[in-house]
């Protein structure tokens, strides 16, 4: 019993820490886009190849570092995704189809985050290129990053569905924060309507394409950290008397 309490926790201290990971990379994702990026707000789609190659011109050390950190936000979402996987598969158990799917639909996010770091590297690679290519480049790291919603969208879709579905005589999660979760990955999906404006709420830098996504993804965060600790500490206690 000794041997089990010691495995029980340093199990529940890694998927903290795991935790308090994804609450880093927040923290580096608006590091990364405000002083660094310099990109909240976002850019307008309409801004001309000389002002956004000017853009580039000017703050070209600063770009590159924001990339970095936003590499590094992007990786510490892999923790913070498989402490929910672990919590998931307590509801679900041998046959966890939404745990691996939400697995899955978190390594399409990293993807989607950590490409246009990426490519905003790039375009401060070589800020004396044709202002034509770095908007190029600027165009097709804002199209990945806000449109490519739907790992987002089918990940909160199998995190809710696992909660709602979970019938254990002491849940893992409150059947609320299942809702929201269904919520979340509804809200995520009018990014993928950004390749048809430049301008208006469904633009990149609009409403309801940037900013209620951006406020939908803090506020998950908020939401889903104190939940997972909670549900740590409840798998913890469990364990002992295993």
């Amino acid at each position: 019993m000794v041997w089990n309490n010691e495995v029980c926790a340093v199990n529940s201290a890694n998927q903290r820490l795991c935790v308090w990971a994804g609450v880093l990379a927040v923290a580096l994702f608006f590091l990364a886009f405000w002083p660094l990026l310099h990109m909240i707000p976002p850019w307008s789609p309409l801004e001309t190849a000389s002002a956004i190659g000017e853009r580039y011109q000017k703050n070209t050390t600063s770009i590159r570092t924001g990339s970095v950190l936003l590499l590094l936000a992007a990786a510490l979402l892999a923790p913070f995704f498989a402490v929910i996987a672990t919590q998931m598969m307590r509801i679900e158990g041998r046959f966890a189809a939404l745990s691996f799917t939400q697995i899955l639909a978190g390594a399409g996010v990293y993807i989607f985050i950590a490409t246009p770091a990426l490519i905003f590297s790039v375009a401060a690679f070589r800020p004396d290129r044709s202002s034509e290519l770095t908007l190029m480049l600027n165009d097709l790291a804002w199209i990945i990053f806000v449109m490519a919603y739907s790992p987002a969208v089918v990940q909160n879709l199998a995190i809710g569905f696992a909660i709602l579905s979970d019938v254990n005589p002491e849940p893992v999660f409150p059947r609320w924060v299942g809702y929201f979760n269904l919520w979340v990955g509804i809200l995520f999906a009018p990014g993928g309507m950004i390749t048809f404006f430049k301008m208006g709420p469904f633009a990149w830098n609009g409403v309801i394409a940037f900013w209620i996504p951006a406020c939908v993804f803090s506020i998950w965060f908020i939401v889903m950290a104190p939940a997972l600790f909670k549900a740590i500490d409840q798998q913890a206690r469990a364990c002992q008397f295993e």
